[in-house]
């Protein structure tokens, strides 16, 4: 998992199974529009994602994350949470 990836899964992951439109996603992300339909066509070929068009407003694409999208969220954020434990004592380099 890229960390651009990860960032959209937590930041998905992190309003509580909620819808997200993507154009918050993008604009909480700073990321362009290109970038962001990019990693998340990656995202919803991995089956980590849902996109769908809003009902009432075609143009706004929302996005929930997946049972599989939690379950690899999680994974992901123990890993993060793993490496940092592990590289605590690191100092800054000057």
């Amino acid at each position: 998992m890229s960390l651009h990836e990860y960032l959209v899964l937590g930041v998905v992951g992190a309003v509580g199974g909620q819808i997200v439109p993507v154009a918050e996603l993008t604009a909480s992300l700073k990321e362009s529009g290109t970038r962001m339909t990019f990693v998340l066509k990656g995202l919803q070929a991995s089956g980590l994602i849902e996109r769908d068009r809003r009902a009432g407003d075609r143009r706004t694409v929302e996005v929930t994350l997946t049972r599989v999208g939690r379950a690899r969220l999680a994974e992901a954020e123990g890993t993060a949470r793993s490496w940092l434990r592990r590289h605590a004592d690191l100092q800054p380099v000057g």
